[in-house]
């Protein structure tokens, strides 16, 4: 089938996702044949009803190009930055995009962001092909029905390279991933391409942000709220407000803040940016367990396997000034009994907030953190420990701290060779050892039930120990004892 052919496939493919009109053909035509350094033809542009789907449809573009050498090598990575820049033909202007968001907005703030989220499908900035092949189930735990993902998109992240990422020059255009100025940017060796990347911008707490989707969707509408400026993460009352600002703006979606400490942060940690969305989770259904309530705020600690206080109240400025008092008391709260040290010589108590609405009532769910080492626990006393390395060692960000796990890509070629060796009663190729003691104790569990369900969940009841390591008072009697004995000293403060 010749070049043009695939073209007209891929203006088809606009046509039926709105993104471009029949009086746009030969405009696009135009732009495409260009990049693509294409004859032009007079032929019939007329296209077939039969719409393709746009991954294949790419496919046989990019291997054109890559045979014409308009990119070299013939990486994911290169065909991603040239796929970005023949989609962003059909992307539209950025003012464009935000002139219609706010007038879809004037009709509903659901309509609005339903608009952006399709518009960042259809235009492949949020690759659904790929994402399709990401492994989605749920698992039973004692905490609830937990949502599991192995996700086959990102790579994953060791916590040191996180850390390190702080210290770097950034001296690169753009600075980081998140920057505003990644819209239309094509990309390079360090920087995905980013040609058909949209943004909308918004005023929360009299400062400018912007709303974009992430292009991994973790969830249902996955979205990322980052600051115009390029400035660290840090929790400070100004977050709850703009948490808050924001779920105004936005009733139907949450919005949540990572850690602005390395090892409980999230992946980033050198801009300021929030995540959010439309997805039920399992830290939603979770047991209260109720405080007191104190200047209308009802506050209650939930059973979860990390240590989270929910904040819920009718009256939006007192729910953050409690908010503010709890992160500051917590900033400076030490238990040795339960290993909490606040500083050495930097701080190590930080704050994972989590914000919904529902109709009038606000609620802030308060994830205590602490990100201290030692010899032993070189990557946090309070992180996944060593024995769970096998099925997660990236930070616990606010995803998983509501109970979504969102593990590594090698899980799927492990994972099969965990099941084979089980079934099997064998021993472990060599270089999947990482998870040797692991299947001894699936061996002593396997009663010969369905393979891949069994897995799944001791993969699950693997994330919820990983949580469990990462709360700072233990559900244990002694834990628990701590942690009332944490609440109580804070409600006096409150009282006074």
């Amino acid at each position: 089938m010749k070049i043009n052919s695939h073209i007209l496939d891929l203006i088809h493919y606009g046509i039926d996702k709105n993104m471009i009109q029949n009086e746009d053909i030969d405009y696009v035509y135009n732009r495409l044949t260009n990049i693509l350094n294409v004859q032009q033809s007079m032929d019939n542009k007329t296209v077939n009803n039969n719409v393709k789907q746009v991954s294949i449809i790419l496919a046989h573009i990019l291997d054109y190009a890559y045979n014409k050498d308009l990119f070299t090598p013939n990486s994911v990575k290169q065909r991603d930055l040239f796929e970005s820049l023949l989609m962003d033909v059909f992307s539209p202007l950025p003012s464009d995009l935000n002139k219609t968001f706010y007038r879809y907005y004037d009709d509903s703030p659901k309509k609005a962001t339903d608009y952006f989220y399709k518009l960042s499908q259809d235009n492949n900035y949020i690759k659904l092909d790929r994402i399709a092949k990401n492994f989605i189930w749920k698992s039973m735990t004692k905490y609830g029905n937990f949502d599991m993902t192995i996700n086959l998109s990102k790579p994953e992240k060791d916590p040191r390279d996180i850390i390190s990422d702080l210290s770097q020059n950034e001296t690169e255009y753009p600075q980081c991933l998140l920057c505003k100025e990644n819209v239309g940017f094509y990309g390079n060796s360090n920087r995905p391409g980013r040609s058909n990347h949209r943004v909308i911008k918004l005023d929360i707490n009299n400062e400018e942000f912007y709303l974009q989707y992430s292009p991994y969707v973790y969830y249902n509408e996955h979205s990322i709220v980052l600051m115009k400026d390029h400035t660290p993460m840090n929790v400070t009352e100004n977050t709850f407000k703009r948490l808050f600002d924001f779920i105004d703006l936005f009733p139907h979606y949450f919005l949540g803040s990572n850690a602005g400490l390395p090892i409980v942060g999230g992946s980033i940690l050198s801009h300021e940016h929030y995540q959010g969305g439309s997805h039920h989770f399992a830290i939603e259904d979770a047991e209260e367990v109720f405080i007191d309530k104190v200047n209308e705020v009802s506050l209650k600690y939930l059973i979860w396997p990390l240590s989270v206080i929910r904040l819920e109240s009718t009256n939006k400025i007192n729910l953050i000034k409690t908010a503010t008092k709890l992160f500051n008391f917590w900033k400076n709260y030490s238990d040795k009994s339960a290993s909490i040290v606040s500083h050495t010589v930097v701080p190590h108590n930080a704050i994972t907030p989590i914000a919904r609405k529902n109709g009038d009532v606000y609620t802030l769910d308060m994830t205590l953190r602490n990100n201290l080492t030692t010899e032993e626990l070189p990557l946090g006393i309070f992180h996944p420990h060593p024995i769970h390395h096998n099925i997660k060692k990236e930070n616990i960000g606010l995803i998983e701290v509501m109970g979504l796990a969102v593990l590594p890509a090698r899980l799927e070629h492990e994972l099969k060779q965990v099941k084979k060796a089980l079934i099997n009663n064998a021993l472990l190729p060599s270089g999947y050892a990482i998870h040797t003691v692991w299947l001894n104790e699936l061996k002593e569990l396997y009663k010969g039930e369905e393979i891949d369900e069994f897995i799944n969940d001791q993969v699950a009841d693997k994330f919820m120990r990983c949580l469990e390591d990462s709360g700072v008072f233990k559900q244990t009697p002694a834990g628990i004892k701590n942690f009332n004995r944490f609440n109580t000293l804070f409600i006096d403060v409150l009282n006074k």
